[in-house]
């Protein structure tokens, strides 16, 4: 894990975020970010110093997709421009849940349509 995790690093980093309305509270020993744009809102929760991340997609504050990753040897500026970009992919596109796979092995996928594509929202722009 980066040395650079720590709690006043991810602040700064969650404080600089701009562009939709955004609420940033402490939930016990983590970080609830709220970033919202009409109906539509992703709340992540990230433990201090752990470097995971809980998702949850919604509308109409409804949850239509939760899911989590962690950063791994990831440098923090990196990390959060990229949970930043799922956030901004959920919130600025039209989207949809498809479902992928057979049977047991089915998923599910969060979508959003950018130029006619329809893309994963954990896929950064290139």
């Amino acid at each position: 894990m980066p040395q650079e995790l720590n709690k006043q690093a991810i602040f700064e980093h969650l404080d600089s975020w701009s562009g939709f309305d955004k609420s940033i509270s402490e939930a016990g020993e983590a970080y609830k970010v709220i970033l919202s744009c009409g109906n539509r809102s992703v709340v992540i929760t990230t433990p201090f110093e752990v470097g995971e991340f809980f998702v949850d997609f919604t509308v109409d504050d409804k949850v239509i997709y939760s899911d989590w990753y962690e950063i791994m040897d990831d440098p923090l500026p990196e990390f959060m421009a990229y949970t930043w970009q799922v956030a901004e992919n959920f919130l600025s596109n039209s989207t949809r849940v498809i479902s992928k796979g057979w049977w047991v092995f089915k998923t599910h996928e969060l979508q959003f349509q950018s130029n006619g594509i329809w893309s994963n929202v954990f896929t950064t722009k290139t």
